[in-house]
């Protein structure tokens, strides 16, 4: 008999993949000794509240299926003008498909100009207020990073720092984390929109950027905890935009917006290009010496079959899930969703990998932040590079957190 048949499965093998994740957050700690298990707690216990509410009952799955379509109203807005501008390839169903270049960045674009003008409106501030102080007492985070964390799970790693930019100067680097761990960890209503026409389930798809943003600041604070003073309530009530009125909002909103863009583009095509080259390698030396050449995917699919295993999946049908995670991981979670979807993988094993892959944690991704993030608060872009390493590892945990906590109610 294989070994891999005599695993223990049933609902409750997750338990074993939250384990493991807050176990490797816990070595790839930069300060153990300042971990705050409380926060660690209600964290999980956050997680787990939100899993049954959004999965077993009506009223969360109603409530959360509304806010998404709040979101997609935003997209659907920025649409009209990418319309304008690049008539029938803003369209993803015509013959040409979801062009990026056209569709997200035309998105941020809007997002600058939106998020500029709500900033000049007092809008973005009050909401800062308001989460630092429900929040704060259940996580310890800042307003900033909290909205941050809140905006990714819809916005985007790209926009959701928009909402945020006149307090990124001052943010310490723990905050900064949790910028980058929840963009990592979440995926954008427009995406989840585009992965829902795939066949990938839409309910699980909200479910799980929703849980990550709990998810992603207890483990970006296991990963860096604070050590700085971060910004006080009173820092926040005095932020002043300044822009002089409406137009001048809209338009230097637009102009960061654009600036974002451009980093954001010239990063992508950088860091996918050096992957492709990394695999081209691998390719050539490992096929002088085995049948079929390695890829990154391929090794990394090989090492989280384990991972696979460990949040909930079938013996069985753990290699096949651990190829996806790779694939996510080395590439991008696009990718592994088309094959996810062509998989053969059983109903469950599908729910719980919907929730693993659901977010933007690849390597590219990493540049992706450097330069968009950088484009809006340049003093920070070393510090950026510095914890992107880190902001990978913590964006993959949570979506691994995700799906081991989610695999218990499924």
């Amino acid at each position: 008999m294989n070994i891999v048949d005599m695993l223990p499965t049933g609902r409750f093998v997750g338990l074993l993949g939250i384990g493991l994740v807050l176990l490797v957050a816990y070595a790839f700690s930069r300060h153990r000794q300042r971990i705050a298990f409380d926060v660690v707690v209600k964290g999980l216990g956050l997680q787990a509240v939100l899993a049954y509410f959004i999965l077993c009952t009506a009223a969360g799955s109603s409530i959360f299926a509304g806010l998404a379509n709040g979101f997609q109203k935003i997209y659907q807005f920025a649409d009209q003008g990418a319309a304008f501008v690049f008539g029938g390839l803003s369209n993803p169903a015509g013959p040409w498909g979801f062009i990026f270049g056209v569709k997200v960045l035309a998105m941020i674009i809007f997002i600058g100009a939106l998020m500029s003008l709500l900033f000049h409106l007092g809008v973005v501030q009050k909401v800062v207020k308001i989460l630092a102080l429900v929040v704060r007492p259940l996580l310890g985070t800042t307003g900033p990073e909290t909205l941050c964390a809140a905006a990714n799970s819809m916005m985007g790693q790209t926009e959701a720092p928009l909402l945020i930019k006149n307090y990124l100067k001052d943010m310490t680097e723990s905050e900064i984390l949790v910028v980058m761990v929840s963009g990592m960890a979440t995926l954008s209503g427009a995406i989840l929109a585009v992965y829902g026409g795939l066949g990938v389930p839409m309910h699980h798809l909200l479910a799980s950027s929703i849980m990550a943003i709990p998810g992603s600041i207890l483990i970006a604070k296991i990963l860096l905890p604070e050590t700085e003073k971060g910004m006080s309530d009173a820092d926040l009530a005095d932020m002043r935009p300044e822009t002089k009125n409406v137009l001048d909002a809209i338009s230097a909103g637009t102009v960061d917006g654009m600036s974002l863009a451009a980093n954001v583009a010239a990063m992508l095509i950088s860091f996918i290009s050096i992957i492709a080259l990394v695999n081209y390698v691998l390719g050539a030396v490992t096929g002088i010496f085995c049948e079929s050449p390695l890829t990154l995917s391929i090794i990394f699919g090989k090492i989280f079959a384990v991972v696979a295993y460990a949040i909930g999946i079938p013996g069985a049908e753990i290699e096949a899930a651990g190829a996806l995670l790779g694939t996510k991981l080395v590439v991008n979670e696009f990718v592994a969703y088309i094959d996810m979807v062509k998989s053969g993988l059983s109903g469950r094993s599908q729910v719980i990998m919907t929730y693993a892959l659901c977010g933007f944690s690849n390597f590219s991704c990493i540049g992706i932040q450097i330069g968009g993030i950088g484009a809006l608060v340049p003093s920070k872009r070393e510090l950026l590079s510095r914890l992107g390493m880190l902001a990978l590892l913590g964006g993959t945990l949570t979506n691994l957190l995700c799906a081991a906590i989610a695999g218990l109610f499924v």
